[in-house]
């Protein structure tokens, strides 16, 4: 049994490398947050030797593909991970993350030679992570840029809060309003229905949010990050930068809110 260690002024923060994609951008995120020894990074192997133990306050699951995900995790590696939570600790899935921590998966349904569909083992939230949204995407063209200035509401017992926030393929949640154990976080208030874009999912004695859009995107690392050498989104992107700047407050409010409510062990139930 992983007995959970309180957490005082410096986290521990297990972020997991698949060495395909960078992750940069989360990482000066995490370290402007909490400093420059809160976080730690692991990978498959790694998993195995016991890395993730009652000393870590939060596992993240970082943006990518989740096929290498199952790749690597698939068995052993998951059985890990779903043991940790279940024993009262904290998993944030962010994009990619977030689908992989979903019962099942329909990513680019019914566009031949992009579909990827199936169930995945971790199954924290006990429904159907849907995406991308082809609404955010240039020119619902799937090949071209995905990235969007998302407008998304953060819901809170003290107020709900507005934000805008970079997509760039995530899932929505479908079946969220009525999981078992599922709170809604947020949701993309300019889609029809206004769908899930943040949970959280009870698991034990432990808590798994799932997270669509890039929260840990700050306007200025985007810009930073932006070439315009064989981008043909350039111009569209830049345009969705300006739209973040002006947005970065309460980008910041909610990816704040977020954090704090990873890092805090859960004590009951969370409410469906």
């Amino acid at each position: 049994m992983i007995e959970r260690q309180t957490m005082t002024t410096t986290p521990r923060i297990l972020v997991y490398e698949d060495y395909v994609h960078n992750n940069a951008q989360l990482h000066r995120a995490l370290r402007d947050a909490y400093g420059p020894f809160a976080v730690t990074t692991c990978d498959a192997g790694d998993l195995q030797t016991g890395i993730l133990n009652k000393s870590v306050n939060l596992f993240i699951m970082p943006g990518g593909a989740d096929l290498y995900n199952c790749e690597k995790l698939n068995g052993a590696g998951n059985k890990i991970l779903r043991h940790y939570v279940e024993e009262g600790g904290a998993y944030l899935g962010l994009c990619a993350g977030a689908y992989y921590a979903s019962r099942d998966i329909k990513w680019a349904e019914g566009i031949e030679g992009h579909a990827i569909m199936g169930p995945r083992e971790l199954n924290f939230f006990l429904g159907t992570a849907v995406g991308p949204v082809m609404d955010f995407i240039e020119d619902r063209d799937i090949t071209k840029s995905w990235n969007h200035a998302a407008q998304i509401e953060w819901l809170d017992d003290m107020g709900n809060m507005p934000a805008t926030v970079h997509y760039n393929g995530g899932p929505v949640f479908v079946g969220a309003e009525d999981a078992p154990g599922t709170k809604i976080l947020a949701r993309y208030t300019s889609l029809p229905g206004s769908p899930a874009a943040i949970i959280e999912c009870s698991v034990g004695k432990g808590h798994a949010i799932l997270c669509s859009p890039h929260l840990e995107h700050g306007a200025t690392t985007l810009s930073r990050a932006l070439y315009n050498h064989a981008n043909p989104s350039f111009n569209r992107r830049w345009k969705i930068i300006d739209t973040l700047i002006k947005g970065e407050l309460s980008r910041k409010m909610v990816w704040d809110s977020m954090m704090k409510r990873a890092l805090t062990p859960q004590k009951t139930s969370i409410a469906a």
